[in-house]
């Protein structure tokens, strides 16, 4: 497993959390999205394969780029806890 920390906004980061030993197509979540393009550029320079987007809050700066992700990658889960289902885009699944 890997993490690899991408700068987004100004002075925020998402996260790749990488399963596997570095091979291409290896999967990944992506933590707290703050913004789509650095992230897509993120999942492009890892060459891995997004499978879930997990949101520790409803923050704009955590989950601005929830649509973007999405956008670019359909069918891709997005995991937030039940107490911001009506504050998040695109939850598929609550915890």
């Amino acid at each position: 497993m890997r993490v690899v920390s991408i700068p987004c906004l100004s002075d925020n980061y998402a996260y790749l959390v990488i399963a596997g030993n570095g091979d291409a197509g290896d999967s990944a979540a992506i933590v707290d999205p703050s913004a789509a393009p650095p992230v897509l550029d993120g999942i492009a320079r890892e060459g891995v394969k997004p499978v879930a987007i997990w949101l520790t809050h409803h923050h704009w700066d955590h989950v601005g780029g929830v649509e973007g992700i999405v956008a670019a990658h359909p069918g891709i889960e997005v995991i937030a806890h039940k107490s911001d289902e009506s504050r998040v885009p695109k939850v598929t699944k609550l915890v």
